[in-house]
């Protein structure tokens, strides 16, 4: 039998495609699908299906208009469940089926109406996959408390919770739903251990990290979450979760310490932290969130769930268009006959020209799209991971860094210079930034072990379990008092070198003349005795009421030890895939740990924290952020030095 093709449909009408289950199927176990073409401009009332792709070898086959079309195993799993359920006979909207994957003209015109597809259709579909880990459960509960969770306004308590905290005045329900709280914490059904074991493994489905699930959800009219043999509403669904966590977390449970222990099994918040399902509750806020809102809303991402995976690596982009609010003001569409470096250097640029909230330093290491130009992210594995890769956070990141001052891109962006290369790359693959030139690396550290010799990353030595720390530490000393450190205006060496050991920042806050007083001791792994201590040293080793109100009479020997621990421990998580070095100037600097000798710092305007970059021939490529002691402030700038012009590749 001739496998099923596909007609090709006129975009200029807006058509596409629909399918309905037959009535005629010839066996019970065989699935036949009737399809048909519909416009955009006037559909049917459709349904839309929102699934997992799984593994994309296609091992199970249904039939099309009577000719077979092959499939993978998780969509002929949600068609069995569909076709077992109530309202088979109406047309639906499924991807596989529905758009002709072998052609990337028609999957690029489909990508951005996809938005509009799941927009208008009347029901939304949500197959999280068969039954497993007591998903039933949940499910069940779900349908039980879920109605009424959502009728009391549970749902909207996140917008009293950081990050999406609105005036109190804007939560009319509040107090509603913190009543609904109350009862919910009598039922013991949802107090049950074994019901809260089985919302963890629920969420961790590689479900709620589909970057396309994001709009799927967001934007349905109505949605229908299904498991197994169990359905419950969308918003069913999203008011019992938010039950729970709200009863484990918020306000209302930290006031009635007779609940403090409800789910004290659930340990990993960020679970709850599921995308799609925050933009749904923002738009019905009327905040519309943009592409960078999507791809860098958190920094670390949930224990065994990514933010966002696709299959292919370009639809971690496209997959977010359509739900973005400024797709067009950031002039990006969908393009499959463009490489995944193409797509991702596309959206990189339009960022950088368009948000002021993102910056080059935003730029992580390492990468697993190797093809990528240096400035350019690798949004894919950002997706896997967060922007603190490995527990590295930005330098930027909760820092008032202020390097380039108020100095920002010029708009438009600086004219480029070539027709259509920079020594012979090709013009996409470069970015032109305009900058000042800071100075020249002159040094850069090393720690090396010495049975073998090989380099050692400078926060394992750091850390508590090596131990190299005291050698470290004094190589660290050597480094700095050898001649490669030369400061200006008085500010001694050693002061400089604690400092950007942790990048002038401790919990939170700009270091201080009482770090200063201390760090020397504390590096040299000297005993701080705790009756030479000011009331102020105290209060900078144990702020924000260690001890309650009595923290200065309170304080142990065994504290002091431990505080200075936590300094050192801090350095090492600074340190992270970072070294010291020294310009040619002698400043010392925390850079990326794959610097050299002979790289450039420069402050690129716009950005809060020094670059260092590699010149190669007429260009250079990026190499990561930096900390330069003497000039995060917007010191540098003061002195009004001139701009040039760097193309990065």
């Amino acid at each position: 039998m001739a496998a099923f093709s596909y007609d090709k449909l006129r975009s200029e009408d807006g058509e596409f495609r629909l399918v309905r289950f037959s009535d005629s199927a010839a066996s019970p176990d065989v699935i036949e699908l009737i399809l048909e073409r519909a416009s955009l401009h006037n559909p049917p009332s459709y349904s839309a299906l929102s699934y997992l792709w799984g593994e994309p070898t296609k091992t199970e086959t249904i039939h099309v208009n009577g000719l077979p079309l092959p499939i993978t195993h998780n969509l002929h799993q949600a068609l069995q469940h569909l076709r077992a359920g109530e309202g088979t006979r109406e047309w639906l909207w499924i991807d596989a089926v529905c758009i002709n994957q072998d052609d990337d003209e028609e999957r690029s015109w489909h990508v951005p109406q996809m938005g509009t597809i799941f927009s208008r259709a009347s029901l939304v579909y949500i197959w999280l996959g068969p039954d497993s880990d007591d998903s039933d459960l949940v499910m069940r509960l779900a349908q039980r408390i879920g109605p009424d969770a959502h009728e009391a306004g549970v749902a909207d308590l996140w917008f009293c919770w950081p990050p999406f905290k609105l005036p109190r005045k804007k939560l009319e329900n509040e107090e509603r739903a913190n009543s609904f709280l109350a009862r919910a914490l009598g039922d013991e059904e949802l107090r049950s251990p074994r019901l809260l074991a089985a919302v963890e493994p629920l969420l961790s489905r590689a479900n709620w990290c589909r970057a396309w699930i994001v709009q799927e959800i967001a934007l349905a009219r109505d949605g229908l979450v299904c498991c197994g043999t169990e359905r419950v509403s969308l918003n069913a669904f999203d008011a019992t979760l938010s039950t729970i966590f709200f009863c484990k977390n918020g306000v209302f449970a930290l006031q009635h310490p007779r609940w403090r222990d409800f789910g004290s099994g659930l340990r990993n918040n960020n679970i709850f932290r599921v995308r799609g399902l925050i933009a749904r509750r923002q738009r019905r806020r009327g905040h519309k969130a943009g592409l960078l809102e999507f791809l860098m809303s958190d920094f670390a991402s949930a224990n065994r769930r990514p933010f966002y995976v696709a299959s292919d690596p370009r639809d971690i982009i496209f997959g977010l268009l359509g739900v973005a609010a400024d797709t067009e003001l950031l002039g990006l569409r969908p393009d499959y006959t463009q490489t995944t470096a193409e797509v991702y250097a596309a959206v990189t640029r339009a960022i950088l020209e368009r948000c002021p909230d993102y910056s080059l330093d935003y730029c992580t290491f390492p990468k697993d799209i190797q093809d990528l130009p240096s400035w350019v992210p690798d949004w894919q594995r950002i997706g896997r991971y967060g922007l603190a890769d490995g527990y590295r956070y930005p330098l930027s990141y909760s820092c008032r860094f202020t390097g380039s001052g108020d100095r920002v891109q010029p708009s438009p962006p600086p004219p480029a210079s070539f027709p259509g290369t920079v020594d012979g790359i090709p013009s996409w693959r470069v970015l032109r930034q305009r900058g000042c030139l800071v100075d020249v690396v002159a040094a850069v550290f090393q720690v090396r072990e010495r049975r073998h010799g090989c380099a050692l990353p400078l926060s394992h030595a750091l850390d508590t379990k090596w131990k190299l720390r005291a050698r470290v530490l004094n190589s660290i000393l050597e480094f700095a008092t050898s001649g490669h450190l030369a400061l200006d205006g008085g500010t001694p060496v050693e002061t400089a070198l604690w400092r950007t050991l942790v990048a002038d920042q401790l919990q939170g806050e700009r270091c201080t003349a009482e770090y200063d007083a201390l760090a020397g001791r504390i590096f040299r792994l000297q005993k701080i005795p705790v009756e030479t201590l000011t009331k102020t040293q105290l209060a900078f080793l144990f702020p924000r009421g260690y001890f309650g109100d009595d923290k200065f009479r309170s304080a142990s020997q065994a504290n002091v030890d431990e505080a200075s621990e936590r300094v050192l421990i801090q350095a090492s998580v600074k340190c992270r895939r970072r070294t010291l070095f020294a310009t040619a100037g002698g400043k010392p600097g925390l850079g990326p740990e794959s610097m050299q000798t002979g790289d450039v710092v420069a402050i690129l305007l716009g950005t809060a924290v020094p670059i260092v970059l590699r010149p190669v021939g007429n260009h250079f490529t990026y190499v990561g952020e930096a900390y330069v002691h003497g000039i995060m402030y917007g010191e540098f700038m003061r002195g009004d030095p001139p701009e040039q012009d760097f193309d990065i590749a």
